[in-house]
Parts: structure tokens; sequence; C-alpha cells
């Protein structure tokens, strides 16, 4: 069997985040409090997010992967209690956001 490397951002977690200008641009000027992404993956879009946007108070990390999970639970650890690591899809959004007592989200992105 043949092994492929695997992607690495310059901080060496895999998977590099494609369209992250792009990304922050739609954001730009925005206030952002509850933010719910719901394809979290390795978290190196939701690095980007948070890091241009401190007001941030909550901000909910969905995937289905855990593996996926765990590495952007170790990338975004710096961000402390604000941030809440949902196993799952986001098709639940609904339950999800109920589990947590959340009734409104202003900043929601899906990849």
């Amino acid at each position: 069997m043949k092994k492929t490397a695997k992607t690495k951002d310059e901080k060496g977690f895999p998977h590099i985040s494609v369209m992250k200008d792009e990304v922050l641009a739609s954001f730009e000027g925005k206030e952002l409090k509850v933010f719910f992404d719901g394809t979290l993956g390795a978290g190196g879009h939701a690095e980007a997010i948070l890091e241009a946007h401190p007001e941030i108070e909550m901000y909910i990390g969905c995937d289905r992967d855990i593996h996926a999970l765990n590495i952007a639970k170790k990338r975004l650890e710096r961000f402390g209690d604000k941030m809440h690591f949902v196993q799952g899809n986001f098709s639940e959004v609904e339950k999800h956001l109920a589990s947590l007592g959340v009734e409104e989200v202003n900043g929601f992105f899906l990849t």
C-alpha cells in the first residue's frame, strides 16, 4: 500500500485552510457574539475567525469526525471557555444549539 504525505499548515496542523481570506472578508465589519461552525475540521478557519473577531463570546465547533475535533481542541485551546465542541452533523444544528442553551447565533459557517 502506498503511503501519502499529509498536508500540514504553517503551524504543523494537518490540512491547510483554503479561501481563508475570503472567509474573513465575509465577516468583516460584523459584530459576532455567538458563532456556529458546522464543519470545524482541524480548526483552521475557526482560528482565523477567532483571531479576527475577539468579541466572539461563544464559538461552537461541530464535526462528525472525532479525530478532527481532537486536533481542533488542541489548536484552539488558547481561546479557552468561549470554545464549545460538538461531535455530530451540522444538519442537527437546532439540537446542538438547544443542548447548549443557545437561541440565536449571529455568525454561521459551512465549508
